[in-house]
C-alpha cells in the first residue's frame, strides 16, 4: 500500500488549503516530504508539501491538479538527476513557464551530507557518552574526506546510470529494446562489472559499442571532478553516498546502528537550518506564484 495520497485525495486537501502546494518525490511522506516539512515548516500554510512516487508521477500530478483548477497554485520539485547546467539555469529566468523545478544538486539526499553536521551527530549522539569520536572521523576534514571517498566509490555507478538513461532515450522505441534498472548501491560494484553489464544489455538492441563508449566518456567526465565536492554533488546520487555513510559511520560499542530515517533525523537535529540552495529555490517558486496570482 502506497504512503502517498491519490490525486483525488490531494485535490480535496488542496481545495481547503491556502498558499501554494508543492508536489515532491518520494514513495511516502517519510522521504522528501518529511525533509521539506522539517526545513520549511515555519512557513505554515504559505507552502504545503505532498509526496508522489517518482519524477514522472510528480509531473503528472502537477499537470492534472492544475487542469482540475485547484484554488492554490501547484508546482513540483524534482531531483536534478541528469539535467545539464544550461537547462537548470533556465528555470531562474523570468521567461521560464514550466511548473516543475529541478534541484541544483543530484537529489535531496545530497543536501544531507554536510561534514560539520555529521561530526556533530558523532559527537553529540553516536559517541556522546564516550566523549571521544574514533580516529578518522574526529574532525570536519576527516568526515569530509570520508564523504568525498564515498562519492569517488560511486563514480562507476553514476556512469552506469547515466548510460542507461542515455541509451534508453535513444533506443526505447525499438522493438528489440529492453529496459535496465539503475544500480542503487556501491556494494553492487564487486559483483557487477558496470561496463560489461551495459554492453551485454545493449547487445539486445545493437548498441553494445555505444554503451561502452558512453560509459567510458561519462566515467572520465566524473573522474575529472572527483576532487571537487560541489561538482560531485551535482552529478552523483547523494542516495548512494548516504547509504554508504549509514552503513559505515562508527557507532559506540553495544549501541544499535540507527536505520536510515533515524540517522537522517539525528542529522536534522544538528542541522535544522534549510540548505541555502533550497531556500533560494523556494523563494523562486513563491515569486513565480505571486506573479501567477497577479497575472
Amino acid at each position: 500500500m502506497s504512503g502517498y495520497k491519490s490525486l483525488d485525495e490531494l485535490e480535496i486537501v488542496l481545495r481547503s488549503g491556502a498558499g501554494i502546494a508543492i508536489i515532491c518525490e518520494g514513495e511516502d511522506y517519510r522521504e522528501d516530504e518529511f525533509f521539506y516539512k522539517e526545513w520549511f515548516g515555519d512557513l505554515g500554510r504559505m507552502v504545503t508539501f505532498h509526496a508522489q512516487d517518482g519524477w514522472k508521477c510528480v509531473q503528472d500530478a502537477v499537470k492534472e491538479l492544475r487542469r482540475r483548477g485547484t484554488p492554490v497554485p501547484v508546482y513540483g520539485i524534482l531531483d536534478r538527476d541528469f539535467t545539464p547546467d544550461e537547462e537548470l539555469a533556465r528555470q531562474s529566468e523570468p521567461s521560464f513557464d514550466g511548473t516543475c523545478y529541478r534541484l541544483p544538486r543530484y537529489d535531496l539526499e545530497s543536501y544531507l551530507l554536510d561534514p560539520e553536521g555529521w561530526l556533530s551527530v558523532l559527537r553529540r549522539v553516536l559517541w556522546r557518552r564516550e566523549g571521544r569520536v574514533p580516529d578518522g572521523w574526529d574532525t570536519v576534514h576527516a568526515v569530509a574526506d570520508r564523504i568525498r571517498g564515498f562519492y569517488r566509490e560511486a563514480l562507476p555507478i553514476g556512469a552506469h546510470n547515466w548510460t542507461v538513461r542515455r541509451l534508453s532515450d535513444i533506443h526505447e522505441a525499438q522493438p528489440s529494446f529492453v529496459g535496465r534498472n539503475y544500480l542503487t548501491a556501491v556494494q553492487a560494484l564487486p559483483k557487477v562489472n558496470a561496463e560489461d553489464a551495459l554492453a551485454t544489455w545493449a547487445s539486445a538492441f545493437g548498441a553494445q559499442d555505444a554503451a561502452r563508449e558512453v560509459y567510458r566518456e561519462r566515467l572520465a567526465f566524473l573522474r575529472t571532478r572527483e576532487d571537487d565536492l560541489d561538482e560531485l554533488r551535482k552529478h552523483v546520487s547523494g542516495k548512494l553516498v548516504f547509504k554508504e555513510l549509514q552503513c559505515t559511520i562508527p557507532c559506540a560499542p553495544k549501541r544499535k546502528r540507527p536505520d536510515r530515517m533515524d540517522l537522517a533525523e539525528r542529522y536534522l537535529e544538528q542541522c535544522p537550518e534549510p540548505p541555502a540552495e533550497l531556500t533560494a529555490l523556494l523563494r523562486l517558486i513563491l515569486s513565480r506564484a505571486e506573479r501567477e496570482r497577479s497575472g
